[in-house]
């Protein structure tokens, strides 16, 4: 809150101990809680985050009462005193008599008595966003712009923020979703609900994705010009086909909406755009087109082709879309890479974005197709069919690595951790560069890979694929993309700092057994003592790949011939389609 709401704040309660923005008291008696009950621990630091808290002090003092959670210590009024000192935190929360105090006062209880004090707080914290939300805008009430010059999308996406927070999701019993279940596969069996699958239009597609499931995201893959864009096209002519008046959503962030709907116009009529322009259909009346164009005149398809699209704005526009015709059949984004800012760690903002758009795709009960750009290691194998590690942004480590574990002082192999989830290891926060404990959400085996081996001037050094990633004074570069000129994050030898040591050589090893770990939030870790990438795994129910072969070689027999690689399946098997590919229209049949 700014200063002009601290005041307002203070001044409505200045003399009342009702406090209608914030309760000191259930903030003090969360900590008393902490430091009395630790079986309450888990509870809290699952539930409650810093935000939570309005007194500045008492968000410091809650985040070093975490951080000795995660690093495996319980939270006691020395321990914390202690840790309080150590980063000259403690004149800023009041002193140690603060700390003092709460134990003095600490008193056991129950987790029905704390969480009913965490409810508190977050209606206090959703009081406080309305109470924020209320002054923008009374700001934008009293000024002298035309209310066209407002950005009520920005003031929707602080609502839509503030209701998600007073959301609770929903924990159901599984022996409770049995009967639904049974209901729903009853209703399908008796051709009364055929809205929950939608037909790609592709029969041998559908066979191994039993057609596009509402809520799913499926990520099309391939490399560019591989016709990413037409099959999607030919996918959206395809529902049109089938549903009447359907509603679909293209967001092009490469291709103008001219170039759009010329394609389209082009794969529906079956004539190549030269035809279409020589044809003249421009004198032809509205009523006449659609005979035509009938799909497109009878379906809603919408297309928008702001390159600068952001995801938030890309859910405004769905909703909006859904609210005037209570549906959305379809959403297209063309493509993934184009989205979010480009920062260093692209790697965790693509996870990140998936992951969005995974939830998108279930608020709205649609399925949301994305088209993805793979990396350059497809080209460098004989074997050019993409692979699903070519969609991934980071590689993989030789499964003999060292990782340094939560004491720093201690190290184990990769493989032992790859089964384990939560284990707590040694990650870097990028934003200031200190060590903290991060757990592993999960580890996995990616076989056999070429590896190659980097060596430093300190005599430390690591196996890995070329397109993982480590940390330079640069920020996060590829193996492939490295030189001697490089420095390279490494640990201290007192484990509390890093040390930045250049590059020797890089040597390419061969063929060896790969792995890698999944480290929210920094998405990274100590890996033979060098700080490392994270694998990210994408959010997608189904991961496809489109393959030509004639786009690596002019002298294969059948120029027409495309195939679907189905890599990722979770509502069933994988496997391999052949469509056909119409260059002079631009789409696939």
């Amino acid at each position: 809150m700014d200063s002009l709401s601290n005041e307002l704040v203070q001044s409505s309660h200045s003399n009342s101990e009702e406090f209608i923005l914030y309760n000191p008291y259930a903030e003090d008696l969360i900590f008393m809680g902490i430091l009395s009950n630790h079986k309450l621990l888990h509870h809290v630091f699952s539930e409650v985050d810093e935000k939570l808290f309005y007194l500045k002090s008492n968000q410091i003092i809650f985040q070093n009462m975490r951080d000795l959670y995660m690093e495996g210590n319980i939270p006691t009024t020395i321990s914390l005193i202690y840790k309080l000192e150590k980063h000259q935190l403690l004149n800023s929360i009041g002193g140690k008599e603060r700390i003092l105090h709460l134990s003095k006062l600490s008193f056991p209880l129950t987790i029905e008595e704390i969480h009913g004090y965490i409810t508190l707080l977050k209606d206090k914290q959703i009081k406080r966003k309305l109470f924020n939300l209320s002054l923008d805008l009374y700001q934008l009430a009293y000024n002298y712009d035309t209310f066209r010059d407002i950005n009520f999308e920005q003031l929707e996406i602080q609502l839509g923020q503030i209701i998600k927070a007073q959301s609770v999701s929903t924990i159901l019993v599984a022996r409770d979703l049995i009967q639904p279940a049974l209901d729903q596969m009853r209703r399908s069996d008796e051709n009364l609900d055929t809205s929950s699958k939608i037909s790609t239009g592709f029969a041998s597609i559908d066979f191994y994705l039993n057609g596009l499931e509402r809520g799913n995201l499926v990520i099309v893959a391939g490399r560019p010009s591989m016709g990413k864009t037409a099959l999607a096209l030919s996918l959206i002519m395809n529902v049109c086909q089938q549903i009447p008046k359907a509603c679909i959503l293209l967001f092009s962030l490469e291709m103008s909406s001219t170039q759009i709907i010329h394609r389209l116009m082009s794969i529906e009529s079956n004539l190549p755009l030269e035809k279409l322009k020589q044809s003249k259909l421009y004198n032809l009346k509205a009523g006449d087109l659609k005979t035509y164009f009938p799909n497109i005149y009878e379906s809603n398809i919408y297309i928008n082709d702001n390159n600068l699209i952001q995801l938030n704005e890309i859910q405004l526009v769905i909703k909006k879309i859904y609210n005037k015709h209570k549906k959305v059949d379809l959403v297209i984004i063309d493509y993934l890479q184009l989205l979010g800012n480009s920062t260093n760690n692209r790697a965790l903002e693509i996870g990140q974005i998936t992951r969005q758009l995974k939830g998108i795709a279930r608020k709205f009960n649609v399925p949301i197709i994305a088209l993805s750009q793979l990396n350059r290691n497809v080209e460098q194998r004989s074997n050019k069919k993409p692979l699903l590690a070519d969609l991934r942004e980071s590689g993989c480590l030789t499964i003999h690595t060292d990782i340094s574990l939560q004491t720093l002082s201690c190290i184990t192999e990769i493989k032992q951790l790859v089964p384990f989830r939560f284990v707590s290891i040694a990650g870097i926060n990028t934003a200031n560069h200190s060590f903290q404990s991060v757990l592993i959400y999960q580890g996995k085996f990616h076989g056999i890979k070429h590896v190659y081996q980097i060596q430093l001037k300190n005599h430390l050094s690591i196996k890995l694929t070329a397109n993982h990633k480590i940390l330079t004074r640069c920020g996060w570069k590829r193996i492939d993309y490295l030189n001697k000129c490089d420095i390279i994050a490494t640990l201290s030898q007192n484990y509390t700092t890093l040390n930045w040591v250049m590059v020797n050589c890089v040597n390419y090893l061969g063929k060896l057994l790969t792995s890698d770990l999944q480290v929210p939030p920094f998405a990274n870790f100590c890996a033979n003592y060098i700080v490392t990438h994270n694998s990210i795994e994408q959010d997608a129910d189904s991961v496809l790949f489109l393959y030509r072969p004639s786009y690596y070689s002019s002298e294969k027999e059948d120029h027409q011939i495309a195939e679907i690689i189905i890599a990722k399946n979770r509502n069933g098997q994988t496997g391999n389609v052949l469509l056909k590919f119409i260059p002079q229209v631009a789409k696939f049949q």
